[in-house]
């Protein structure tokens, strides 16, 4: 979920963010929906491109709840 809104926030796609990062935009939604946790090295290139701490983007337990 954090991944979604800091991107929003940003004005990005998820194309633009998957070019950003070298990650398909479907491997991004899957980020957001919280079905997939980001490998370390992708989740520090996200968290560069949005301005997050890297561990932020692979904490999922926000996105977990929403979806239980």
């Amino acid at each position: 979920m954090i991944i979604k809104q800091a991107r929003e926030s940003a004005g990005m796609t998820m194309q633009e963010l998957a070019e950003a990062v070298g990650v398909s935009a479907a491997a991004i939604c899957r980020y957001e929906r919280g079905i997939r946790t980001p490998k370390v090295a992708i989740a520090k290139k996200i968290a560069k491109v949005l301005g997050l701490p890297w561990y932020a983007v692979i904490d999922n337990e926000e996105g977990k709840e929403a979806s239980a």
